[in-house]
């Protein structure tokens, strides 16, 4: 007398057979792609390594400075309150009827560094990911 059971178990195995050889050559397959994966992470990093850093903090202290000092100068120069010159009209402001140019042209001067800082710090965000 057979048992039915018999062919049961026997397909049971067979079918985790299959599963076991399935589950390994998944395991091949996610080794495989790790290893890539680990491939192009080190080229990533030696990218990154290779960009460039941006500016160093020396020359960002020295613009700095620089944009400090012109404006220093400039408060100095244009800061005198409201003294009349001894040629001057006391109707114009403190410098003569020309100062209006001279601040003008001075404050476009400013606004034009403060633009270069501006699109160099724009230059060095481009480089470094979380600016």
């Amino acid at each position: 007398m057979r048992s039915p059971i018999g062919p049961v178990l026997i397909i049971l195995g067979l079918v985790t057979s299959v599963v076991l050889v399935l589950v390994l050559l998944q395991t091949i397959g996610l080794r495989g792609e790790l290893v890539d994966a680990r491939a192009e992470v080190g080229v990533l990093r030696t990218q990154v390594e290779d960009l460039d850093r941006g500016v160093p903090m020396s020359e960002l202290s020295m613009e700095l400075a620089e944009l400090e000092n012109d404006i220093r100068d400039w408060v100095v120069a244009f800061g005198g309150g409201n003294d009349v010159p001894s040629d001057g009209d006391p109707a114009s402001p403190a410098g003569g009827a020309n100062a209006d140019a001279e601040v003008l042209d001075r404050l476009d001067d400013v606004l034009a560094r403060i633009d270069d800082l501006d699109a160099r710090i724009d230059e060095i965000c481009a480089n470094v990911p979380v600016c």
